[in-house]
């Protein structure tokens, strides 16, 4: 190990060390190159503190201290004051080729890792990155296998591997799992909306993401959009003054307008009088009923008239349609011309099973703009957070990304615990200079702020506690150049 640092918001940090880290202007420097100060004047408009003072240090609780600018003793003293940083600390960044770090982790987190997140090279003639990016196919199976092969020895029980890839490598990788032996939950195609026009034969607009996992239950997303329309219709109910037309026609028109839903989330655009949100069900048998009991027709309770009759029959008992007409649980039409449904009702706990198309036609470009950081391509940190909301740990588990590229996996984990106070946490691996310039830089600012524009953050006010810890490993070319190969006077010239 060539080092070890942490950088953790100031929140953390004991008080009695503030005046040290004022003092310190590499400490300062980083915070400006970062974005975090009003360095166009002497006085910081919001907090009133001037910049360079134990007073702003005071009034910024989520700048990270980081004490790779600090003499080795300010680190003990940390250390000391804060005995259990290792086991609080929310991310850990290796700088390190992914087969190193991974031998690394392997005993640490043996079984503990709940989702193992790559994007690697596709193999195609991408320019940028530090991998060969143009192998024969057995030569780049050759190194997706060397860290594969680990897989299920890192993953926990119910762990998920997640893998990006294209058309070019999509079977060789999928059938090499196979012979690695981690079980296939189903792969997802991400729909980018974005087609590569241009290009010999049919343009593409998608990629695809591998799912393995050794559960074997279906995977649900995270219910962001069940929570989004209950309160929506309560907002409506408030507003309006209660459980009436105007509300009801307010919630219905706002649902529709929604182009983020799926269709069978727009489905549940109806209030009940006690204000739970539904949808309407159908209720005709799959397969074709022979008993006359489920074929006794329902009487519309207005028009008095008889309604249609499934073709197939009712799915269920003329005793259970009768339990749902007494509970009122019945979504009858306005006339007996429509087919009775049964209401099925929205709440907290309702959940939607990941589907095996995401469209996703944000840009990744654009958050690393915002965030004033370059890197040559990275995928959106809203599809990365609909990928960890349907890893199963709910707000908790631990996400590696071994080929982190840009430090989107951390971003998204980031991004989520603020949106739901969870405890997820993240490791990253990657090598070559990217790794301060790019990964480490962008976890700093996502932590000062949820919003940034132009490099300069926007809501400061959104800034989480978090402490990550940076590891940097000494690599193979590391040792080559270290050696130092001298000729004694024994050995002659």
């Amino acid at each position: 190990m060539v080092s070890a640092d942490y950088c953790i918001t100031v929140d953390r940090v004991p008080k009695s060390l503030y005046t040290e880290i004022a003092n310190n202007q590499a400490q300062w420097d980083q915070w400006s190159g970062l974005g975090f100060l009003n360095t166009n004047a002497p006085m910081d408009l919001i907090s009133n503190s001037v910049i360079g003072t134990v007073d702003y240090i005071e009034s910024y609780q989520f700048l990270t201290i980081d004490t790779s600018l600090y003499p080795g003793s300010f680190k003990e003293r940390l250390l000391l004051e804060l005995p259990n940083l290792d086991h609080s600390v929310g991310g850990l960044l290796i700088s390190t080729d992914n087969f190193q770090g991974l031998n690394f982790i392997q005993e640490k987190f043996s079984k503990k890792i709940d989702c193992l997140h790559i994007d690697p090279p596709y193999n195609t003639a991408t320019s940028g990155f530090l991998y060969k990016n143009q192998y024969q196919h057995s030569s780049w199976l050759t190194l997706m296998q060397q860290t594969s092969a680990r897989i299920q020895r890192l993953l926990s029980e119910d762990g998920v591997f997640q893998c990006h890839i294209d058309e070019n490598e999509y079977e060789n990788l999928f059938l090499m799992l196979n012979d690695v032996g981690v079980p296939n939950s189903g792969s997802v195609i991400w729909d980018k909306k974005n087609p590569m026009l241009g290009r010999k034969g049919v343009a593409t607009q998608h990629e695809y993401i591998l799912w393995r996992s050794a559960e074997n239950g279906p995977v649900y997303l995270k219910g962001d959009s069940v929570l989004k329309i209950i309160q929506k219709a309560a907002g409506f109910i408030s507003a309006l003054g209660g459980v009436n037309y105007e509300s009801r026609q307010a919630f219905s028109k706002w649902i529709n307008a929604q182009n983020d839903l799926t269709g069978g989330e727009k489905a549940y655009r109806f209030i009940e009088d006690d204000g739970r949100v539904y949808r309407g069900v159908a209720m005709g048998a799959p397969e074709p009923r022979t008993d006359p009991k489920f074929f006794i027709p329902l009487v519309h309770p207005i028009t008095g008239i008889v309604c249609p009759i499934p073709p197939n029959g009712w799915s269920r008992t003329p005793d259970t349609i009768n339990d749902l007409i007494q509970r009122k649980e019945i979504l009858w039409g306005s006339d007996h011309n429509s087919q009775p449904q049964k209401k099925v009702f929205l709440n907290i706990e309702s959940k939607r099973q990941l589907s095996s198309v995401i469209q996703d036609a944000s840009s990744g470009k654009k958050y690393m703009d915002a965030l004033g950081l370059a890197f040559p391509y990275c995928h959106p940190v809203s599809l990365y957070e609909q990928l960890f909301g349907a890893v199963k740990n709910g707000r908790e588990g631990i996400f590696c990304d071994y080929f982190a590229g840009s430090g989107t996996t951390a971003h998204a984990v980031v991004s989520l615990n603020r949106s739901d106070n969870g405890n997820r946490k993240y490791i990253l691996m990657e090598q070559g200079s990217y790794f301060d310039d790019v990964i480490k830089k962008r976890v700093q600012k996502i932590i000062y702020s949820a919003n940034w524009k132009d490099g300069k953050p926007t809501a400061p006010e959104t800034g989480i506690s978090h402490a990550f810890k940076v590891i940097k490993l000494e690599s193979y070319e590391d040792t080559l150049n270290n050696l130092e190969l001298r000729r004694t006077t024994e050995q002659g010239d």
